[in-house]
């Protein structure tokens, strides 16, 4: 189970730190599910229509990857641009 702590006691710097964290955390699951899900394509049988619905969410993965990537990017950025305010 999940605790949420006290996020009143962190400062700006840390909140944004804490963001970056969780969302390396989220790309790396989403890398780790695209890999899994390419070996799925591979190992579906032929014919069966299932290896185009894993394709569909690889391609959906794909998104998300890159949703991510951009997100990390973006709080990167910010954590950079406040630690020289």
């Amino acid at each position: 189970m999940y605790h949420e702590p006290d996020w009143s006691s962190l400062s700006l710097a840390e909140l944004l730190e804490k963001a970056g964290e969780f969302a390396e955390k989220a790309y790396s699951g989403s890398i780790s599910a695209f890999a899994f899900l390419e070996r799925a394509v591979e190992a579906s049988p032929e014919r069966t229509g299932l290896g185009e619905e894993i394709t569909e969410l690889l391609e959906q993965t794909q998104q998300v990857n890159t949703t991510l990537a951009a997100l990390q990017r973006k709080i990167h950025s910010l954590v950079q641009e406040f630690s020289h305010t």
